[in-house]
């Protein structure tokens, strides 16, 4: 099968759903030169279908390192680290060109949350610093962290006067609160289900004592799961109880009380489970 040749365009693009790195050692271009390679060979019919294109540097394709031409002439050699400059200066533009969409992506994306948020916070508008805080944010995170985290800090922080109008401390709490959100949602579902109970009692309580609740939180975690609760279970529990009773509850006193009450239903639960193990050992 006579081989056809592979298109700048079609090596572009190649490069760049590898992110400009070879696929079997992770050298990057351009600190070594970059060929596109055929996962199925060409003498074994392989085609150049993206699909069976890959990135691969000059001594993972060659399959050896680079050796010189038995003559070892200076004019081969030359010849030789001229072609790998050259190489090397396509594959740098190339690759300026790729970060250069990637702005451009990031650009876009800005532009699209900034709009979500003023559909959110209308009449409000977000002010330069505000922006910049969503750009900082979309250079960190994906799309989805950042709407699901806007969508929590929504239903957290922001509150309406008895016309219906925004408050505006709200807002600004709404805004500040969504990296927060996301980096607590990032610690795993359980952690974060404790945070955005945490998040419920700051808005609510007049008075809140951060370091005891969280305290709380995580011993009564610790007491399902030394009972063998399993996580979906906790998520479960936590959601019916914990921030049902952090919705409802008057202050802090009534609600870490009551958690209180539970903490000791569990303790005595866990005991129990446990003298009835060692019973049914001893027999």
């Amino acid at each position: 099968m006579s081989r056809k040749s592979i298109s700048k365009k079609l090596r572009f693009e190649v490069f760049k759903r590898d992110k400009f790195t070879c696929q079997y050692c992770g050298r990057k271009a351009p600190d070594v030169v970059l060929h596109v390679d055929h996962i199925v060979a060409v003498a074994r019919n392989g085609t150049n279908d993206i699909m069976n294109l890959v990135t691969s540097c000059e001594e993972c394709n060659l399959g050896k390192s680079y050796k010189a031409l038995d003559d070892c002439s200076t004019l081969e050699k030359q010849r030789k680290q001229m072609e790998d400059l050259q190489a090397r200066r396509e594959q740098l533009k190339m690759l300026f060109e790729w970060r250069k969409g990637l702005e451009g992506i990031e650009e876009q994306s800005v532009d699209m949350l900034i709009a979500r948020i003023h559909e959110i916070i209308s009449p409000y508008t977000l002010s330069e610093t505000g922006k910049q805080t969503i750009s900082k944010l979309v250079s960190k995170f994906n799309m989805e962290e950042i709407l699901d985290a806007i969508n929590i800090s929504k239903k957290q922080y922001l509150r309406y006067d008895n016309d219906g109008v925004l408050i505006d401390d709200t807002v600004e709490k709404f805004i500040n609160k969504i990296g927060g959100i996301i980096v607590n949602n990032k610690k795993g579902p359980i952690t974060a289900k404790l945070y955005y109970i945490r998040g419920i009692c700051r808005n609510r309580f007049n008075y809140w004592n951060d370091r005891r609740g969280m305290d709380i939180l995580e011993e009564f975690v610790d007491l399902l799961k030394s009972g063998g609760t399993k996580e979906e279970k906790i998520i479960e529990i936590l959601d019916s109880l914990v921030v049902d009773l952090s919705k409802r509850a008057r202050h802090w006193t009534e609600w870490h009380t009551t958690i209180d009450e539970w903490m000791g239903q569990i303790s005595a639960l866990n005991e129990r489970r446990t003298d009835s193990m060692n019973k049914q050992k001893d027999e």
